[in-house]
């Protein structure tokens, strides 16, 4: 039931960084992405901010929903 639940399309790959307890640099493996660029997702400015495509988004599920049918338990769910 707890699959079911924790089952996404998408999800923002910060959020899979924090739920997961990886580094930008661990997550850019899994997501084919560079490090510097989750790193320009994180930033706050109105100017510097970068939204996720929606490639990286459904990767980040993905991996996701890999890790929980493994039988993985992420680190912090209280984000999800």
């Amino acid at each position: 039931m707890i699959q079911e639940l924790l089952a996404f399309e998408e999800l923002d790959p910060l959020i899979f960084c924090q739920v997961w307890g990886l580094t930008y640099e661990e997550a850019s493996k899994y997501l084919k992405i560079g490090a510097r660029t989750l790193a320009a997702y994180a930033c706050q400015g109105k100017v510097t901010r970068r939204n996720p495509s929606a490639r990286v988004k459904a990767l980040a599920a993905i991996q996701h929903n890999l890790w929980i049918q493994e039988g993985k338990q992420p680190q912090d769910l209280k984000i999800l």
